[in-house]
């Protein structure tokens, strides 16, 4: 051939040369495609992680609670929701367990042959137990030692605890009711008598007085006398002494909250800014290191906010400036937050204000004196109905919800590049059934080449 090329050599060069214009659309139209389709799925991620976000914000962040106490008397936990104010707490006396007591003189004294003990906790005849000696003790060797396990582990123990206490010559038996409160009182018979046991401790209910409430509990744990404040009682006042407790809102956690929301909304924007808009690498080194340095000052933040604008390349700068759904979606949000919440503050009431580029930031100060003069408002312009929160969520929904816009969107794209992978393929099969035409072709001819040059050579 010429040039000394083959005629596989030929016919591959012909393929490359015809074939070089449709696969380069093909090609671009594939990085197009699954471009936009990144981009759709990195942007209903973020639009997801926002709606969760948010839903965090809306539950117990404005809720939070604290609490002091001026002594050690008792001991507070408060949930979010509790109402503020301020409480005097006095404790006239605490629960206490029923204990009984009686004596042997050592742990291996014997017990009786027969007869029945009956052990009865409260004042239902059902909480007791029958330990029927004749069954248990019939040849008399049972101990005051294996009595106790006689007790704890019966079947029908109510709940009460058996143990042994030891006074150099002789041994206690002592019962206690494993429940405080008067009710859990402790009754012990031998064959229907009593059976001469000494009260240690009698049982008796908590009594206490709360802003000149008298209260009396079985427990020393008062759950929800306030709602949403638990009081774990300790010990007694003396006569005129008072515990004073007082709950106030948590303020940091209110401003954190803000702060939250306002990196949440900023983080969007970028987000919607990056895929919509033509920048340079250059624009998105910007971007990157301004969120990553946002990301080293907040390390105790939880995972899931790393990486919140990170996934996006250079490629994907701009894939979906067509896209003018998704710019209303933002011009949306910040029209949603610019105007009043529904009792008639401003963000700029309370020190958050919105640049010139759509994204918001915040006076610290002045959104510290509008928590302390007034908590109770801010939490309504994030949580009540028709809250900015409520505005967002309803902006997002029709892009994230099932069969929504953002599955919609990817599911065209993916069909798109599967017609393109399909007409790859096809034209793949035709360019092989082109190239075994031509390798054909050039081999009869190399063929025919050398006939010939065979017939030349018989004329020299």
């Amino acid at each position: 051939m010429i040039s000394g090329m083959g005629g596989a050599s030929f016919a591959e060069q012909l393929i490359v040369a015809e074939r070089m214009g449709k696969d380069q659309i093909f090609e671009s139209n594939m990085t197009k495609y699954e471009a936009q389709l990144d981009a759709y799925k990195i942007l209903e991620r973020s639009l997801d992680k926002m709606t969760s976000n948010l839903e965090k914000i809306n539950g117990d962040a404005f809720e939070s609670k604290t609490s002091s106490i001026s002594d050690d008397n008792a001991s507070i936990m408060v949930e979010s929701g509790a109402p503020t104010g301020n409480y005097d707490l006095h404790i006239e006396q605490l629960a206490q367990a029923h204990q009984l007591t009686k004596s042997f003189g050592s742990e291996d004294s014997l017990l009786p042959a027969s007869g029945v003990i009956e052990i009865q906790l409260g004042s239902d005849p059902a909480d007791t137990i029958s330990l029927d000696m004749s069954v248990l003790n019939p040849d008399g060797t049972a101990t005051v030692k294996d009595l106790t396990g006689m007790i704890n582990e019966h079947s029908d123990n109510p709940g009460v605890q058996a143990s042994l206490v030891r006074t150099g010559g002789q041994v206690e038996l002592m019962l206690s009711s494993t429940a405080t409160g008067a009710e859990n009182k402790i009754s012990v018979s031998m064959n229907g008598a009593d059976w001469g046991m000494t009260e240690r401790r009698a049982a008796q209910d908590a009594k206490v007085n709360l802003n000149g409430i008298d209260i009396t509990s079985s427990s020393n744990n008062l759950a929800n006398v306030i709602d949403g404040v638990s009081i774990e009682l300790n010990k007694v006042h003396a006569a005129g002494e008072s515990s004073s407790i007082r709950i106030t809102s948590d303020t940091d956690s209110s401003e954190q909250a803000v702060e939250d929301f306002v990196d949440i909304f900023n983080n969007l924007m970028d987000e919607i800014n990056k895929l919509t808009r033509s920048m340079g690498s250059e624009e998105l080194d910007n971007i990157n290191n301004e969120n990553d340095d946002k990301d080293d000052g907040d390390e105790d933040k939880d995972d899931e906010d790393d990486d919140f604008n990170s996934s996006i390349t250079e490629d994907q700068l701009g894939v979906l400036k067509g896209d003018s759904s998704i710019r209303m979606l933002q011009q949306g949000m910040r029209d949603a937050i610019f105007d009043t919440a529904p009792n008639g503050m401003r963000l700029s009431d309370i020190g958050v204000e919105m640049g010139r580029d759509g994204k918001l930031s915040i006076d610290q100060d002045k959104l510290t004196k509008a928590l302390k003069d007034d908590p109770d408002a801010i939490q309504a312009m994030f949580t009540d109905e028709g809250s900015y929160i409520d505005r967002l969520d309803t902006l997002i929904d029709p892009f994230t919800k099932f069969q929504g816009s953002m599955d919609l969107k990817q599911e065209n794209l993916e069909k798109q590049i599967e017609r393109v992978e399909t007409s790859m393929e096809n034209h793949d099969r035709q360019m092989e059934q082109r190239y075994q035409i031509y390798l054909a072709q050039f081999t009869a001819m190399e063929a025919t080449i050398s006939q010939l040059n065979s017939a030349s050579a018989l004329f020299y």
